[in-house]
């Protein structure tokens, strides 16, 4: 009888565990899901900027330059002015894959929903 056959009979509650975690879990054995430049990127710049990341979207990485768009005036001005520094020594410390030179920043300021009369 094959090993999967067996594995399958021998299912119990306890063990089970959701499909996404197995596949993830295969996905990254198998080479299949291999992380991306932009990817080691992002999740650097999360940890370094914590829940203000929530408020920034990584547009893209190009020539060792990331390209940050932020939802807040006030945030981009603090971005760009006092800790644009402190951002980049924490991201090449960070991410050895991906040398990041610069950080370019632009404001995109989601307004209120369209369609309706106030």
């Amino acid at each position: 009888m094959a090993a999967w056959i067996r594995e399958a009979s021998d299912y119990e509650p306890e063990r089970s565990e959701p499909v996404g975690e197995v596949i993830r879990r295969w996905a990254t054995r198998s080479g299949v899901a291999k992380t991306s430049d932009r990817d080691r990127v992002w999740a650097a710049w999360q940890a370094l900027l914590g829940p203000e990341a929530a408020h920034t979207r990584l547009d893209g990485l190009r020539n060792y330059v990331a390209y940050v768009t932020v939802d807040s005036s006030a945030l981009l001005s603090e971005l760009k002015n006092f800790r644009k520094q402190d951002l980049l020594e924490g991201l090449r410390r960070e991410v050895r894959a991906y040398f990041v030179r610069d950080i370019k920043f632009r404001l995109e300021k989601t307004g209120p929903p369209s369609g309706g009369k106030c």
